[in-house]
């Protein structure tokens, strides 16, 4: 039993400790909100940084140009349909999250399972913190999202928990499935959506997923996943700088503006990266 919890052990650990601080010392502290995107930065931005290997093992010369004009292209029409149209944008993002989720995470899963799997991930925040959900939606967006996000993805958190549990066909359910997820919820319940989504993107989702692509090319240098990591993530922090609100002679405010400003840069960036890394990795799926 130990030995299939043994791969999740960072996840269970930093969920019981999420959990216990939110319970001594609470949740609602902007120095939190910056500490969450920091490590979800720092777990998100290298394994998306990774996608400059994996393309460079796809096309070779000319064609790997192209290839990388074409990750941009994506990216500047996620930031554009972010900026123009940001309910659309959202419930995209949202859906592109949860099927990447469940593809990463359990590879060897039937697509029902992994569909259920990261649409509990999404949609147990909504359902067990629903105001805070809606006050990070607003924050990424700039606007109040559309009602029926929040509460209507809610009402599926269940029915996703359900068939994760669930024998389909003639492949049983992963037997750590539930319990992750009873931790995630937990997290949800006590620290709120943004602390509970760091404990499973930094210590489950990024880490695994960076390690299987480091089998797969395993000559691969990894200088580059370094400097690009360190190249978005000081963008995202001059971005936080240089927003309009921040005054750093106002001690007063200038956590939370740092805070909120931080909240949105990092979802944009994770939401404009996550569309050409799912692109580019079922191309490279469909080549193994």
């Amino acid at each position: 039993m130990l030995k299939t919890f043994r791969p999740f052990q960072f996840f269970l650990i930093s969920c019981a400790i999420a959990s216990l601080c939110s319970l001594l010392f609470g949740a609602e502290h902007n120095w939190v909100l910056i500490g969450c995107c920091i490590l979800i930065l720092a777990a998100g931005l290298p394994h998306g940084a990774f996608d400059f290997y994996i393309i460079a093992n796809l096309y070779a010369n000319k064609s790997f140009v192209l290839a990388i004009i074409g990750y941009l292209v994506l990216i500047a029409a996620t930031v554009l349909l972010w900026w123009s149209s940001a309910n659309i944008f959202l419930t995209a993002f949202l859906c592109y999250s949860a099927f990447h989720f469940g593809d990463s995470d359990w590879p060897m899963s039937c697509k029902l399972q992994k569909t259920a799997w990261g649409l509990a991930i999404i949609t147990l925040p909504c359902l067990l913190a629903p105001q805070q959900v809606t006050i990070l939606f607003t924050l990424v967006l700039g606007i109040a999202p559309a009602p029926l996000i929040t509460s209507g993805m809610g009402y599926l958190a269940i029915p996703a928990v359900l068939l994760c549990g669930m024998k389909m066909g003639d492949e049983p359910p992963h037997i750590a499935t539930l319990p992750l997820l009873s931790s995630y919820a937990l997290v949800c319940a006590l620290g709120g959506a943004l602390i509970a989504f760091t404990c499973y993107f930094a210590f489950l989702h990024g880490p695994h997923h960076l390690q299987r692509w480091r089998l797969k090319l395993p000559n691969s240098r990894y200088l580059a996943v370094y400097l690009l990591s360190f190249f978005v993530f000081s963008i995202i922090a001059l971005l936080v700088i240089l927003a309009p609100e921040f005054n750093p002679q106002n001690t007063t405010s200038v956590s939370m503006t740092a805070g909120n400003s931080a909240i949105q840069y990092t979802f944009v960036a994770l939401a404009a990266l996550t569309v050409p890394h799912m692109t580019f990795l079922y191309i490279a799926s469909k080549h193994r």
